[in-house]
């Protein structure tokens, strides 16, 4: 092995935004709130990974927790499967590996969960373990998620309690601190700050 090949492979923001499907500026912004694997290095002052650990990230529950809204559809497969699911083009928590997900109600109920596993389909990076047959062959919209060939991230959930009120109105997914979520189990409210309130880029 020569020494050029024995470093390791690095991935700019480019490389990895096209891995995840996201613009270059989105994936820079969302490691500066550290909602993604942190950079190893600087280039050019833009930020480079080492793919190990950039890949890495995504096997792995962080300390965070996302808020989504519930419907019907959402309602329906959480009692099927026990899971939620999240297509990856969903610009909003389709990448998120969190430890809670809180799932909004109309009416401003939530119904919080324990995040058992993030399991990917037809993705380049990785859930918390390996894509099972179970999920491959949930169904959405009349065909399984194998078959429909589009990028998937499901996560399973176990249910821990109840939130009385979350504000304001939840109409897309949405990161929050996992003690914001923890601490409303026992006061009742959850207040969900905005994304620069809960992760504020750092410099």
């Amino acid at each position: 092995m020569t020494w050029s090949e024995s470093l390791p492979e690095v991935l700019t923001r480019s490389d990895f935004a096209s891995m995840v499907a996201r613009e270059p500026r989105s994936i820079e912004l969302m490691a500066s709130r550290g909602l993604i694997a942190d950079p190893t290095h600087r280039n050019r002052g833009k930020f480079v990974w080492e793919e190990e650990s950039a890949v890495g990230w995504f096997h792995t529950l962080h300390e965070h927790a996302v808020v989504v809204p519930a419907n019907d559809l959402a309602e329906e497969e959480l009692a099927r499967y026990g899971a939620y699911l999240c297509p990856l083009s969903s610009s909003h928590v389709g990448l998120a590996r969190p430890r809670l997900l809180v799932m909004y109600r109309p009416g401003g109920q939530g119904q919080v969960f324990d995040v058992t596993a993030v399991e990917t389909i037809h993705q380049q990076v990785p859930g918390t373990r390996d894509t099972t047959p179970a999920t491959g062959s949930i169904v959405r919209n009349g065909a399984t998620l194998d078959a429909s060939r589009k990028p998937w991230t499901v996560f399973y959930l176990s249910e821990i309690g109840t939130i009385e009120r979350i504000t304001p109105v939840i109409q897309q997914g949405r990161y929050l601190p996992v003690d914001d979520a923890r601490n409303a189990l026992t006061s009742g409210h959850l207040v969900v700050p905005t994304l620069d309130e809960a992760f504020p880029a750092r410099k």
